[in-house]
């Protein structure tokens, strides 16, 4: 099964599959396809505008669907008995013992102060509120799985740095080996040299143990075969990052951000609910209409045991004259609401105007940082050449040696996070800016 699903991947264009070994070379727009399809979060989300939709259908239905009631009853019908207004009995009337009703009424309203038509709309934003919201899960869950990627990616170039650092500790070990056997060197030489490639090795492990988690919490997202083994596309490592100016990020970016969006939405909700208070210092107005058939008709003395129909329709207006003084209030607290939703607004977009600039910021930072840290593995590598002769020469101590292998491995590591982190920071830009379309295309 697990195979199956994996062929279906790939033929789907998700991934580049090594079906044998069941690994998985993922690139980020399928990891963002992927996503969308199969998280628990997003699914969530698409239940959420469901549900508002159905909300915005309700609302129109009670506007827009006049009112309809029925009713039947059948049953039995005492004699009547008569007492005079001191409670003395009088006599006992006879009543037809059968009983029998039967009602349909149907309204219609024509007009409530809007309230009807200004609940529909705040319904419809409200469903806007729910795609937006779906917009901006759907981001998220897509940034936070592009960083676990990252991270990946990060390991495994990690891995693959210590693993020719190991194969230079065997070398170099090998080599004092030979030394120590011309008298050259000391035992001592070798157990640190020892010593450190022990270390070494127990670092990889604790990578690949890291490795294994992330890529655990990936299939799980991804809803991908248990024990799928990612493996991060290297291109990604060197694609080419059309970073433009900061004004580019900067122009418009209330129009592009969901969060943003949805609080632009949320004023115009408020707006709608402080019509809705207002209508309720308007009368209603309805039609009505109701027939009627019952049986026995008892505005009689004795009743008498026949069908009696009755047929009604008109107007209807109703006014809360209690609105006069309830309103006030509530309309106030209508516009306080709105002022707020206004404040949250403006609050909201300053935030990401100062969160845009401190991601191209950090951006830049990045940029520069790897090209120091491209510069400092260059010098580290020289000098690990250097010191190596030096130290097969007799010029240098064990002590350097290991000190150039250490600075020489740090270097190597450095550069490749920083190479990640300006990968990082340049989808962490896109997303802060509301530009992510740019990354899943």
């Amino acid at each position: 099964m697990k195979n199956v699903i994996i062929t279906v991947l790939a033929i789907l264009g998700f991934a580049n599959i090594i079906s044998a070994q069941e690994r998985l070379l993922l690139k980020p727009d399928s990891l963002f396809s992927l996503a969308e399809k199969n998280s628990r979060l997003l699914d969530i989300s698409r239940y959420k505008i469901s549900m508002s939709s159905n909300a915005t259908t309700i609302e129109k239905q009670k506007a827009y669907l006049p009112e309809l009631g029925a009713s039947f009853t059948y049953g039995y019908l005492s004699n009547g008995h008569v007492w005079d207004n001191h409670f003395n009995y009088e006599n006992t009337v006879k009543v037809p013992h059968t009983s029998m009703d039967f009602s349909l009424e149907a309204g219609y309203t024509v007009f409530n102060g809007n309230a009807s038509k200004n609940r529909i709309a705040k319904a419809d934003l409200e469903e806007q509120i729910a795609q937006l919201n779906f917009q901006k899960d759907k981001e998220d869950i897509q940034f936070l799985l592009l960083a676990k990627y990252l991270d990946l990616s990060a390991l495994h170039n990690q891995e693959q740095v210590y693993q020719e650092n190991i194969t230079l500790a065997e070398k170099r070990i090998f080599n004092i080996g030979k030394l120590i056997e011309q008298g050259m060197l000391t035992h001592n030489d070798k157990v640190r040299s020892e010593l450190q490639l022990t270390e070494i090795k127990q670092k990889l492990d604790e990578l690949r143990n890291n490795i294994s988690i992330i890529n655990h919490d990936l299939n799980t997202v991804l809803g991908l075969p248990k024990g799928t083994v990612i493996e991060p596309d290297t291109l990604t490592y060197s694609k080419d990052l059309p970073l433009g100016g900061l004004d580019k990020y900067e122009e418009g970016f209330a129009e592009r951000i969901p969060e943003l969006k949805a609080a632009a939405v949320n004023s115009q909700i408020s707006e709608k609910q402080v019509n809705i208070a207002k209508s309720g210092r308007l009368p209603s107005l309805s039609l009505f209409a109701g027939d009627a058939i019952s049986r026995p008709f008892l505005n009689a003395m004795p009743p008498i045991d026949i069908y009696m129909h009755l047929f009604q329709a008109g107007i209807k207006v109703r006014y809360d004259i209690g609105s006069l003084y309830k309103s006030k209030n509530l309309i106030q607290q209508a516009k306080m609401e709105e002022t707020l939703s206004r404040k949250n607004e403006a609050l909201m977009a300053e935030k990401t105007e100062m969160d845009i600039h401190a991601a191209y910021i950090k951006l830049k930072d990045a940029e520069q940082k790897y090209i120091s840290q491209k510069e400092s593995y260059r010098l580290a590598k020289d000098n690990y050449r250097v010191v190596e002769q030096k130290y097969l020469n007799k010029f240098a101590v064990i002590t350097d040696m290991l000190d150039a292998s250490t600075s020489l491995l740090s270097a190597q590591i450095n550069m490749s996070n920083a190479r990640i982190g300006i990968i990082y920071q340049y989808y962490n830009l896109l997303k802060t800016s509301g530009l992510w379309e740019e990354a899943t295309n």
